[in-house]
């Protein structure tokens, strides 16, 4: 009984002291900000600028993107045809795709020498600009289309098949089965989405910083770290801080409300039989495959031209795709860490409901916070002890993975939390606890999950293009970083290998991860 009051105590130190990490990180480093920047709390009519076009671009992009999400969910709801599971795979690509890459994707294609202008330009059009307000929501769209599209048909395929048999038998409309079956879910749906793509949007700092055009198509992040970075306005930089935490946290307090309790992964490909469809719907076959282009060409792009300029790779390149792999693993080591250290107090037995309502919404609220916020806070906390710059990597693996906690705790808390319903009272019987019940009982159970989490954080750790570009001197730098660079000198050549790397690793990342999760996983 002693030790088992002894190993409660211990779960309970380390879920609290990350507590205190994240508290830390996410508030105590904008407490610091205010205190160094003498804050009155006033803004200019340049910060007004700023954040109307962030408010506007981010708008704009979550409402094309919520519209196209939910016309292309609903063509693959209804057609089925060879290759579906592949495509639906594809959608999820950009999630984990790294901004930069795609960035050089959608430039190859949008760009002044880009494919669409070479055909434009013989046929008397007027060239295309990829820069500028334009440019970021092409960009946001090809992010986040496949997101709702993604989000929009686990709807459809969680409505019950007999809704729709019943609906048969009765004749319905497609009015009336739009209406009385569909808008519902959409009601449902829609407002939560729309909030999570508004709140991607907002704070997209790697796509204002490569495709954003001067001042008038300045971000709030953008400005934030340019006030930072360049000016040392911390002032400016406070201001417009608090403004979008508190704006994205109204945002994931809706989020948080309109989620929904179910499967982070389910079976998307599964195609609902309906007697309402035309099999070959000219509507349903032309969204699938101009979505399809549009979300495929700048991947191919970039593959092709990556291998036709291999030959440009250099040993800079080479070191920091090691220190970018560094990081990735250092992020998922500590992602994962936070992820369970909470996650065994939110699931015990012995912690009150408040309590886990505080740790959990903590964890969730961190998608609030800018991660530039931090990089600041903490530059400006650790400058008196040490010189930050010389722990660019560790630094930046921290604030990496704890950007990705809010996803790493969606996919591994719910069935933490069951494992610990279904086991805990046998566990006790048996004594078991500590490490050896994480590594019996837990890891066996949760490796799928595990496997598919740290898949997700290492890909988007290793393809982030944002904290590191506050510390890293200019003779250093992960490989999104490097690839940024030879971008801004025009060495598109090196830029294309670079990025083919760079795509390259972050796939391998994910998918291995994820297929070890999956090799002998058990479930019962």
């Amino acid at each position: 009984m002693v030790r088992n009051i002894k190993q409660i105590k211990i779960e309970n130190l380390l879920g609290w002291a990350s507590m205190a990490l994240l508290l830390f990180l996410t508030f105590g480093t904008l407490v610091i900000i205010l205190l160094k920047s003498h804050n009155n709390f006033q803004f200019t009519s340049m910060d007004f600028k700023v954040i109307k076009f962030t408010l506007y671009q981010a708008f704009v992009s979550t409402l094309i993107s919520s519209i196209l999400g939910i016309f292309l969910a609903r063509a693959l709801i209804r057609q089925s045809f060879w290759g579906k599971s592949l495509l639906i795979t594809i959608l999820g690509a950009p999630f984990i795709l790294p901004t930069v890459v795609a960035i050089l994707g959608i430039i190859s294609i949008f760009g002044r020498n880009g494919f669409l202008n070479n055909i434009l330009e013989p046929l008397g059009f007027k060239t295309l600009s990829i820069y500028g307000l334009h440019g970021i929501i092409i960009a946001n769209i090809f992010f986040n289309l496949p997101l709702v599209s993604r989000l929009i048909l686990q709807g459809w395929q969680n409505i019950p098949t007999e809704q729709f048999r019943l609906a048969e038998s009765l004749n319905f409309s497609r009015k009336n089965l739009f209406f009385l079956i569909e808008l519902p879910m959409l009601k449902s749906r829609i407002p939560g989405i729309f909030a999570v793509v508004f709140l991607i949007c907002i704070s997209s700092f790697s796509i204002a910083l490569t495709l954003g055009g001067g001042p008038k198509s300045t971000t709030i992040e953008l400005a934030i770290y340019q006030a930072f970075r360049f000016d040392f306005d911390l002032g400016k930089a406070a201001n417009l801080a608090i403004f979008q935490f508190i704006f994205c946290l109204l945002l994931t307090i809706i989020v948080l409300w309109k989620q929904k309790n179910e499967p982070f992964q389910v079976a998307y490909d599964r195609t609902i039989q309906r007697w309402d469809i035309n099999k070959k719907s000219f509507i349903d076959w032309t969204i699938i495959c101009v979505s399809s282009v549009f979300l495929m060409a700048p991947l191919l792009t970039v593959i092709i031209d990556g291998a036709s300029a291999i030959q440009f790779l250099n040993i800079v390149i080479l070191i920091s795709l090691i220190k970018s792999i560094f990081v990735a693993v250092g992020s998922v080591v500590i992602c994962l860490s936070i992820t369970f250290f909470i996650g065994n107090v939110v699931a015990s037995n012995h912690t009150s409901s408040k309590v886990k309502w505080f740790m959990e919404g903590t964890g969730y609220f961190v998608i609030a916070t800018s991660p530039l916020v931090i990089g600041t806070g903490l530059f400006i906390f650790l400058y008196p002890l040490l010189d930050p710059t010389r722990f660019v990597l560790p630094i930046t693996a921290l604030v990496n993975a704890i950007m990705a906690l809010p996803f790493s705790l969606r996919i591994i808390l719910p069935n933490l939390q069951k494992i610990n319903q279904d086991y805990s009272k046998l566990s006790e019987s048996l004594g078991l606890k500590g490490l050896d019940k994480f590594f019996k009982l837990t890891v066996p159970r949760l490796r799928k999950e595990i496997g598919f989490a740290g898949g997700l954080i290492g890909a988007m750790s290793m393809g982030d293009l944002g904290i590191v570009t506050l510390f890293s001197s200019p003779d250093s730098g992960t490989l999104p970083l490097i690839i940024y660079r030879l971008m801004g000198s025009y060495q598109m050549e090196a830029a294309k290998a670079a990025a083919l790397i760079l795509l390259i690793t972050c796939f391998t990342i994910f998918l291995l991860a994820d297929r070890l999760g999956k090799s002998n996983a058990r479930s019962e």
